[in-house]
């Protein structure tokens, strides 16, 4: 029970991070899932999360690798492969080697062993927030893919690397020769049999289809259960269950190559599931990581007598170390541009947005936090806290290095994607309807009325509630008072008889007193009124049924021309168009009946012709740059989410 209730305040911590994410977008999720860890660290004094090394490994590494198999660019990578090997591989086994030594020289009390793990951790680079960059500046498409392909190679090589040093720590020796030949092997294999088991997987399912067994929700069970039996199978193998879980990802997600309903559904389905259980495992590290600094930085100050100016300069120290690294392999490795230019301030920018862009996140995290806690001869690995938060201060330093500089290496992105900002979308939704409208005829105008109001209501969720609710507030009270004159001009002429129209110019009455309060509603000022100014001189006689129903039937189609003609009228701009034309469309249809028939097969059509018509508008803005790959890529899942929805109701 204790360590559900740690797991509850954890998920509930990774969910309020999101949450004020929102109101403070330029603090990256991360840093805030550390501030909040701390602050749990206050009622979790006398609790905490115990996980074995192997265990943390599986139960993070696995499915956030296997997640970032599924969604890279597989095109870009092989397109970009030169730099992106040469950045995952050479620059890992290199950062491990130098920055290894130099940690060593800083702290000689650690095994050799240790800081060379302490460099393997940190060597990798973090995919998340590689891709959270290019929703704040201008990445090229170029060193995006790059950057994007690098962390998710050099997530396998620096675990293989650390995996390695931590064995070597454990045991106490160390050969480079059979360490290089085991390298490959295990690599190799892990290769192999991920691949293998993720297409085993893809027959299983389609053989499962072939047999008429169409489940989704076992299906997906099935995909999030797959990564965890790579790793383990690779483990039990012998094999490296790092790659083995990034292979079988890439390999997976040939599954939804094929377009049909189904796999679009099921696309959908996995997407949306994979994004909950990946946000909610990069989130509880970095929680867990908050929760634990505390005591850890009370540990070391107690037992390593280290002042907090000596480990901050620690982190600093081992911070521009891994930055100047990266600096010079980039600088004097010039293979990311496709010219020959040299020298420059450009080449200078370029590199300095690889450098910075080179944030260390949950890999590394993951990796320190599964160091071993005793060592071969049972005695506690003493220097295990002194890693941990030298690590955790990295990642921190590194986040807010590309917090708040990236912007002088790139431009700003002035179509950064906003979650409160809906102009783009709301104003390519009213240029589908005005597509539709361009289509609209005496036959087909109240079907396409139907998907107008699709629009109109998708247009609605956008807009401020506060807002909306004022304007709609307003409309409301003029199209009553438009009621209530066009009704007693109709009783005055004697087109409507007073003997039905008094109880509906009553009920108007008392909806605008209630709407605005206005004395000249209340109920004695609506008799008096009525009395002495139209009803002088009106006789007065019984309806019978036929009469009421016909005269009943002539009020609402002359209010209704009456209040749309008003409607028509109305000065543009003192209403938003969908709000006035809701209100249209909802008087066009007064007398109405539903669709049936043939009538709803038209409704589809014109609905999956508006939908075409988004997905082009959505596209042709990406082709201008008007939007970013990110935010047509989150535009048209919202698309296919609509379509999916369309599809179940149908």
């Amino acid at each position: 029970m204790e360590i559900f209730e740690v797991i509850l305040l954890m998920l509930l911590a990774v969910f309020i991070s999101n949450v004020l994410n929102r109101f403070l977008p330029s603090i990256a999720v991360p840093l805030i899932q550390v501030v909040l860890g701390i602050v749990l660290a206050i009622p979790l004094t006398d609790h905490s999360l115990e996980l074995s090394p192997e265990l943390f490994l599986l139960l993070f590494i696995a499915p956030i690798l296997f997640n970032d198999g599924v969604n890279v660019d597989k095109k870009a990578i092989w397109r970009e492969r030169k730099s992106i090997l040469s950045l995952s591989i050479g620059l890992v086994f290199i950062t491990v080697g130098l920055l290894g030594g130099f940690i060593h020289l800083l702290l000689p009390s650690l095994p050799l062993a240790a800081a060379f793990a302490l460099a393997a951790a940190l060597a990798p680079t973090d995919a998340v927030a590689v891709s959270a960059l290019a929703e704040k500046v201008k990445v090229p498409h170029k060193i995006r893919h790059t950057l994007e392909g690098e962390s998710l190679i050099n997530d396998a090589s620096g675990l293989v690397s650390f995996q390695f040093a931590v064995a070597a720590l454990l045991t106490g020796t160390f050969s480079l020769a059979h360490a290089s030949i085991t390298f490959i092997l295990i690599s190799i294999g892990g290769i192999a049999l991920g691949a293998l088991l993720s297409l085993l997987k893809i027959l299983l399912m389609k053989r499962l289809r072939a047999l008429g067994i169409e489940n989704s929700v076992s299906f997906i069970l099935m995909e999030v259960l797959l990564p965890f039996l790579i790793f383990v199978i690779a483990e039990n193998v012998g094999v490296n269950g790092i790659l083995a879980v990034v292979s079988g990802g890439i390999v997976h997600s040939l599954a939804y190559r094929k377009f049909n309903p189904e796999i679009a559904q099921m696309k959908l389905l996995s997407r949306n599931t994979w994004s909950v259980i990946t946000f909610s495992l990069n989130g509880i590290v970095f929680v867990l990581l908050g929760t634990q600094l505390p005591k850890i930085l009370q540990t070391i100050l107690r037992d390593q007598q280290l002042s907090l100016f000596i480990l901050f300069g620690y982190i600093a120290a081992i911070t521009f170390a891994l930055l100047a690294l990266r600096f010079a392999w980039i600088i004097f490795f010039n293979n990311f541009k496709n010219t020959t230019e040299t020298v420059g301030k450009q080449r200078i920018k370029d590199t300095l947005l690889y450098t910075i862009s080179g944030v260390r996140g949950t890999i590394t995290l993951v990796s320190v936090l599964s160091l071993p806690l005793f060592l071969s001869d049972g005695t506690p690995f003493a220097g295990r806290d002194l890693l941990l938060f030298i690590a955790a201060g990295v990642i921190l330093t590194t986040l807010l290095l590309a917090n708040f500089t990236l912007q002088f290496f790139a431009p700003k992105n002035s179509y950064a994607f906003v979650a409160n900002d809906h102009t783009w979308e709301i104003e390519m939704l009213r240029d589908v309807k005005r597509e539709l409208r361009k289509h609209r005829t005496t036959d087909n105008k109240r079907v396409i009325g139907r998907v107008i109001k699709m629009y109109n209501d998708r247009i609605f969720s956008l807009t401020s509630d506060k807002e909306m609710n004022n304007k709609e507030r307003k409309i409301r009270q003029l199209i009553m008072e438009w009621q209530l004159e066009n009704t007693i001009e109709l009783v005055k002429k004697d087109q409507v008889r007073i003997q039905l129209a008094f109880p509906f110019l009553r009920r108007l009455n008392k909806r605008l007193y209630r709407l605005t309060k206005q004395k000249k509603y209340r109920v004695q000022a609506f008799y008096g009124r009525l009395m002495k100014r139209y009803l002088h001189g009106l006789h007065l006689k019984p309806l019978t049924f036929e009469e009421r129903k016909e005269q009943r039937k002539i009020l609402l189609q002359l209010n209704g021309q009456y209040v749309t003609e008003k409607l028509k009228m109305l000065r543009v701009g003192e209403f938003s168009p969908e709000l006035v034309e809701a209100f249209l469309l909802n008087y066009e249809r007064m007398g109405g009946y539903g669709l049936h028939g043939e009538a709803l097969h038209h409704l589809h059509e014109w609905i999956d012709f508006a939908l075409h018509t988004e997905r082009t508008f959505i596209h042709t803005a990406f082709e201008k740059g008007e939007l970013t790959r990110i935010e047509m890529k989150q535009y048209r899942e919202n698309l296919l989410a609509i379509e999916s929805s369309l599809q179940l109701q149908n």
